[in-house]
């Protein structure tokens, strides 16, 4: 696989999460921001889930303070679960993770935090859970928040080999532990971290070009044994999404219509899969147009002599509420702006 290639895919994965989220089966995830949940089986010891019914509470059912974003659940499930263990103590572990990033992803950006905290109170207060847990959630989702701020810059970095990914590997794992602590960061993103290492270490065997296929084959297979056995099919689905966005890629490179882009991802995904891509590429389309024309909007104002800098200013943070009307938008284009250097 071209190095660089792999780096800027395996990037993505590093700050957005492992892939293949659109891979699994249910409803599309509605999150403002890129949603980091994995494709996994869960294979977790037994806890007990919040709640007298069991199963995750549906929004709408209780007179909760309002997000944003609420009439596009109206009648999903909530995503994740806040659960206890045997000793009555907060698992800390994904379906954690995935219920905030679920009631987060209905409120449309940071604006809209302090509502966020009211309606998760609100959420954990229904449930019944034990005062002391739900003291505990909230404080969790004030470091997660503080996290996801912190680390929203790292998405626009740009990484062009795997020893740059490998390295923001290390940043983001420090990041996380810093905001977090060694526990929730642990249950949150411990295994993916994992999968993402064990990721970068076969492709630094599968460059090395010293070694002959048969100490290739060894040093791979030593390398798998690293991993949970429920891991290797997720490894597996990983790999399919690589080099299927690859051979994408390449299509498109080769001036192949999207009907031909169809049939490779239905081959590698099938029906309901390719259909959310379909949909990622035309979010991504209008994304690339919105910015093309937000520096060409910019350029001019800029060019224009006649503002004066206050001016100037005052007209280029009106283009950016015009044209990127959600707030999670215009934060990534900040962040772009000093990255990436788009007053260039």
């Amino acid at each position: 696989m071209n190095h660089k290639r792999f780096a800027v895919l395996a990037g993505l994965l590093l700050v957005f999460g492992t892939a293949g989220w659109w891979l699994m089966p249910g409803p599309v995830k509605t999150a403002s921001e890129p949603v980091s949940s994995v494709v996994e089986q869960e294979h977790q010891q037994p806890a007990a889930t919040a709640g007298s019914s069991g199963t995750a509470p549906v929004p709408g059912k209780v007179n909760h303070p309002a997000l944003p974003r609420d009439e596009r659940v109206s009648d999903i499930e909530v995503d994740g679960q806040v659960r206890l263990d045997m000793n009555g103590n907060l698992v800390l572990d994904r379906q954690l993770r995935r219920y905030l990033d679920f009631f987060i992803g209905l409120t449309g950006g940071a604006s809209h935090y302090e509502t966020l905290k009211a309606r998760l109170a609100s959420e954990l207060k229904a449930q019944d859970l034990p005062p002391e847990i739900q003291r505990q959630v909230l404080a969790i989702l004030d470091d997660y928040l503080s996290y996801r701020k912190a680390a929203e810059a790292m998405a626009s970095n740009e990484h062009h080999s795997v020893d740059d990914v490998r390295q923001a590997l290390g940043q983001i794992h420090d990041l996380r532990r810093e905001h977090l602590g060694p526990d929730v960061a642990e249950g949150f993103f411990g295994e993916e971290e994992r999968r993402l290492q064990v990721m970068l270490d076969r492709q630094k065997i599968l460059n090395d070009e010293s070694l002959t296929d048969s100490e290739r084959d060894r040093a791979l297979a030593q390398l798998d044994q690293l991993l949970p056995e429920h891991s290797v099919e997720l490894r597996r689905r990983s790999r399919t999404v690589v080099e299927t966005a690859m051979q994408v890629q390449q299509l498109r490179e080769q001036g192949a219509s999207e009907a031909e882009v169809r049939e490779l991802r239905l081959q590698a995904y099938g029906a309901e899969a390719t259909e959310r891509l379909v949909r990622l590429d035309q979010q991504r389309n209008q994304w690339q147009n919105r910015l093309g024309e937000y520096r060409q909007q910019k350029a001019l104002i800029y060019n224009n002599e006649g503002l004066a800098p206050a001016d100037r200013q005052a007209a280029v943070e009106a283009l950016r509420e015009r044209i990127f009307t959600e707030e999670h938008e215009r934060r990534r284009i900040r962040a772009l702006e000093r990255t990436a250097g788009l007053d260039s």
